[in-house]
């Protein structure tokens, strides 16, 4: 009877442990939800890349979403097909907050707003793109690098920049460009301690403006790092301090608590029309000790 109760105890001991090592196996299916907004969106959505009817898309068009993963292992990840093109990544997850991203595979057909819904377990969300035409405007823009071929004409940088931790839509570069013809553009960096910076987009209007450029990638050691760019007929560069902690500034808005001294408020604002990267608010501070801050 003894014997008969220490073999049903080994047994239990072994299915429980066999379990065990399923959850941990990286082969088998991963769990979790996408991280989404109330109304359904993917939360954040990083889009790289242009989108243009006619054009065969490439590994430089993707995505970036995130999930939270609750179980590590295996996915795959097919987004709808619209408009002549899809989105698609399989692989393997980590538990924890990951990032995915999902390239883009097809040909555009037409101009206009795409939506597509991916879903990831039992959860899903949806991200828009946005696809350019080829009438006037839509073709490639002429314009140089504000600081070319210097340090690049940097107006801000945001987001923590910490050894370990995945950059977010947070992190990016505010930079100047001088667009002498209007068009889509594509500017790329290299990968310099595991992050590099790019952006694309359309320019509306020739002219003095504001880009910014998006970080990607895991920060590997901490340091001052120098990140070139290039739109292929100029370059600047620019440079990134990474710690192993957030440091925060401390500082002050001036003319607090009253009107903002100096306030400068740039672009057009028309009801019904997107804002776009020239409309910005310039104000003083009075910065006491210098950190990553957030107005």
């Amino acid at each position: 009877m003894k014997l008969n109760r220490i073999i049903i105890v080994a047994v239990i001991a072994f299915l429980f442990i066999s379990s065990c090592k399923k959850v941990d196996d990286p082969t088998g299916l991963s769990a979790g939800t996408l991280k989404d907004s109330t109304n359904g969106a993917c939360l954040p959505v990083v889009v790289n890349g242009i989108f243009k009817v006619d054009s065969v898309l490439s590994s430089e068009n993707y995505v970036d979403v995130k999930a939270n993963v609750s179980i590590g292992g295996s996915f795959d990840i097919k987004s709808d097909s619209v408009n002549g093109y899809s989105f698609h990544k399989s692989g393997t997850l980590s538990a924890g907050l990951n990032v995915i991203r999902l390239y883009a595979s097809g040909k555009p057909i037409a101009a206009g707003v795409n939506t597509f819904h991916i879903t990831y377990g039992l959860s899903s969300c949806s991200f828009n793109i946005t696809v350019y035409g080829t009438g006037p405007g839509s073709g490639t823009a002429l314009y140089t690098l504000g600081g070319s071929p210097g340090n690049c004409s940097i107006s801000s940088i945001t987001g923590n920049y910490v050894v370990g931790q995945v950059m977010t839509p947070a992190n990016k570069v505010e930079m100047a460009v001088n667009v002498t013809t209007p068009g889509t553009y594509i500017i790329t960096g290299a990968l310099i301690n595991g992050v590099s910076f790019s952006a694309s987009g359309v320019f509306a209007n020739p002219g003095l403006q504001n880009i910014f450029l998006s970080a990607s990638g895991t920060p590997a050691a901490p340091g001052l790092f120098n990140y070139p760019v290039t739109n292929i007929t100029t370059s600047c560069g620019f440079s990134i301090t990474y710690t192993t902690t957030i440091t925060n500034a401390t500082f002050a808005l001036s003319g607090a608590p009253n009107n903002c001294t100096g306030a400068a408020v740039m672009g057009t604002y028309v009801a019904g029309t997107a804002l776009t990267a020239s409309n910005v608010a310039v104000i003083n501070v009075n910065v006491l000790s210098p950190g990553n801050y957030s107005i």
